[in-house]
């Protein structure tokens, strides 16, 4: 059995579940499909039952997709009162419902294919000044709306029009089955895209619900390279209408790579900089307001007494939401992709890349006491945030449709907005978990670590200056800081230096049934692990997990001190892949061995994940290799585009840089 400083590694490998379709009737491969045209996105489409348009909104058509699935004597029961039902056999009883177990089985759907340009854009203005640094999708911000439906093959082709950055887009919370390849992080899973050149995503929508699409290339989404992606499927609770996706966010008013060198050198003896970079406004879907600069606000309409799903996606650098619309209750559905047991609420607390679906309803006419006009809020959490001004909350409107007025005047409730996720006791899935339980010797085990921000030079692939100290984060020993030319795997059988910080699991060595357990702690002073030295900067850190939804056995405020602090829950326990770390307390986590690759986990406050704050699990290497084997193309497409970015790296005139130096950050 094998212990790393800060993770305890007991897995044991008990097959990949890469069957589609059900136990009594499997799925036939899709035939001749032909080329149809929607919206935005080409589907490769065979016109054979079931195909209906997905729920939501039928005034709004030209945001909604068709669902295609090769399957003889299935249907869609088209019901608002039957939304927990996705697809019925019409003889048999069979379903595809909210209680199947999709990490094993799902329907066939259709190829979709979209195409998207991350292009320069000098003229960006989304909350009243303008932004010259943006960088955009398909000229928008958010990003198209990508849209599949449970089961479609998924290709997303990126083109890369910017003249000084790489790129690279990952497909957010996405579990990438035997498709670590896909995962979109430069230096782990591939190169950058070169400008000039492109790369094809392909994922099967083996999950279902919202989530969204981003640039993992260094700080590049906080200036604009993000979108939504919804996966159409079933839902834990009935709805009548659905909402667009709805993106909460904060902003600088310069490009995040400038404002980057404010987390190098914040505090450093003789630096000017006294404090991290701070966020100036706040963004929902895009649309904010500054200093008094009153644009139009984020709004839309609902019809009284109806349910409505909202998709609500927490896209922000450095900023946890507490979300509410004034005297209005919703029913929390999902959270992270993981349909939950249906709870209601008037106020949601959304970390940075989590996810909510949730269910509003509306007020009858007759109860409304003669508002038709409501506050969207979006307030930052307390001790989450690091804003310049304090700002106005009131970023969104909900109308009616008899409203009168353009600006409500309802009040906010009675919320307190501490920095926090959603309560651990209502996060729970519908799919049961049980966790295989640790016994008391594996406890006593645990090495455990802390994220620690340290003063201490670089010693990195490309540092700066020897003399030049920084601030950086690191989940261990090291910051990570990955090698665009040379990502981890293409370099499977060599020699992993101290920053990669790359950590092996291998699910041969596990006496616990496949399962992974990780403890990760806030808080130095009672850290009984190595001594680091440095100073730990109290703060919360939104950890992010790729190519896995992890349980959460425990999260605790209270600081770790051995383990009698660990008091686990191993009966399905929440799941998702986004937990906030307390501030000064700690997480356990749990996760399966069943997906090799290499896969990133960090923080996702993107200042924290520039400067270090991170690490990757090389997950079943042996099984990895032979999986890639098989996979020529995708491998193929790896190799070219790492020879496109080795050609356009060596060219000194991309070296804008006045010293040369090229990589400033971690570059994930």
């Amino acid at each position: 059995m094998r212990f790393e400083y800060w993770m305890i590694s007991i897995v044991r490998f008990l097959g990949l579940s890469s069957f589609v379709g059900n136990d009594q009737e499997p799925l036939q491969e899709v035939q001749g499909p032909a080329s149809l045209s929607v919206g935005n996105v080409v589907n490769d489409n065979v016109q054979t039952p079931p195909v209906f348009e997905p729920p939501g909104a039928p005034e709004n058509p030209d945001d909604r997709i068709s669902c295609v699935y090769d399957m003889e004597n299935w249907k869609y029961p088209d019901s608002s009162e039957k939304r927990a039902v996705w697809l019925q056999h019409k003889t048999n009883g069979y379903e595809f419902n909210i209680s199947t177990d999709y990490e094993k089985y799902w329907p066939r759907g259709i190829t979709r294919k979209y195409h998207v340009f991350v292009n320069n854009d000098t003229k960006a203005n989304w909350d009243g000044i303008d932004f010259p640094g943006a960088k955009l999708l398909n000229g928008t911000f958010p990003g198209p709306w990508i849209q599949a439906c449970w089961g479609d093959e998924v290709e997303i082709t990126v083109t890369n029009n910017l003249a000084y950055n790489g790129t690279a887009i990952h497909m957010h919370g996405i579990r990438m089955l035997n498709q670590s390849l896909m995962d979109g992080v430069p230096g782990v899973t591939q190169c950058p895209i070169a400008p000039g050149k492109s790369f094809t995503y392909k994922f099967t929508a083996t999950q279902y619900g919202t989530t969204w699409y981003h640039s993992h290339y260094s700080l590049q989404y906080s200036d604009g390279v993000l979108g939504p992606l919804t996966i159409h499927g079933p839902t834990s609770d009935n709805w009548d209408y659905s909402i667009d996706p709805i993106l909460l966010g904060d902003h600088n008013h310069r490009s995040a790579f400038q404002d980057y060198y404010q987390e190098q050198f914040a505090g450093i003896k003789g630096s000017a900089v006294k404090a991290p970079p701070k966020m100036t406004s706040i963004l929902l879907n895009g649309r904010g307001s500054y200093a008094g600069i009153v644009p139009e606000k984020y709004n839309t309409t609902v019809k009284g007494g109806k349910r409505y799903l909202l998709r609500l996606i927490n896209t922000s650098t450095d900023t946890t939401f507490i979300f509410a619309i004034d005297n209005h209750n919703f029913t929390v559905v999902e959270a992270d992709l993981v349909p939950i047991k249906p709870y209601i609420t008037d106020h949601l607390a959304i970390g940075i890349g989590q996810r909510y679906h949730v269910v509003l309803n509306t007020w009858p006419d007759s109860q409304r006491n003669e508002t038709d006009e409501f506050w969207i809020r979006t307030v930052p959490a307390d001790h989450c945030n690091n804003f310049r001004d304090t700002l106005d909350v009131r970023q969104g409107i909900l109308y009616y449709e008899a409203h009168k007025s353009k600006w409500p005047q309802t009040n906010e409730g009675p919320y307190k907005y501490i920095c926090r996720d959603e309560p651990f006791d209502k996060l729970q899935p519908i799919l049961n978990w049980n966790i295989t339980p640790l016994t008391e010797k594996d406890k006593q085990d645990f090495v455990i670590p802390n994220s620690t921000i340290m003063l201490a030079n670089w010693s990195l692939p490309s540092p700066p200056k020897e003399s030049d100290v920084v601030n950086n984060w690191n989940a261990q020993e090291h910051p990570i800081w990955v090698n665009y030319t040379e990502p981890t795997v293409k370099n499977l059988d060599g020699s992993f230096g101290p920053n990669a910080v790359v950590y092996s699991v291998s699910a041969k060595d596990s006496a616990h049934k496949n399962w992974n357990y990780m403890v990760i702690i806030g808080n130095q002073k009672t850290n009984p692990g190595p001594s680091k030295g440095g100073r730990l900067i109290p703060a919360a850190h939104p950890i992010h997990m790729h190519g896995h939804d992890f349980a959460l056995l425990q999260q605790s405020d209270e600081p770790y001190v051995d383990q009698n602090s660990l008091k686990l829950t191993y009966n399905n326990p929440p799941r998702r892949d986004v937990v906030l770390l307390p501030r000064n307390g700690f997480i356990v986590i749990a996760f399966r061995a069943d997906n090799p690759g290499a896969w990133a986990v960090h923080c996702h406050i993107a200042w924290h994940a520039s400067a270090g704050l991170a690490f990757q699990i090389l997950e079943d290497k042996d099984m990895f290799k032979t999986l890639m084997e098989s996979q020529k193309d995708d491998v193929k497409q790896l190799n070219q585009s790492c020879k496109d970015w080795d050609i356009w790296f060596k060219n000194p005139k991309n070296h804008w840089h006045p010293d040369g130096r090229f990589q400033d950050d971690s570059g994930i």
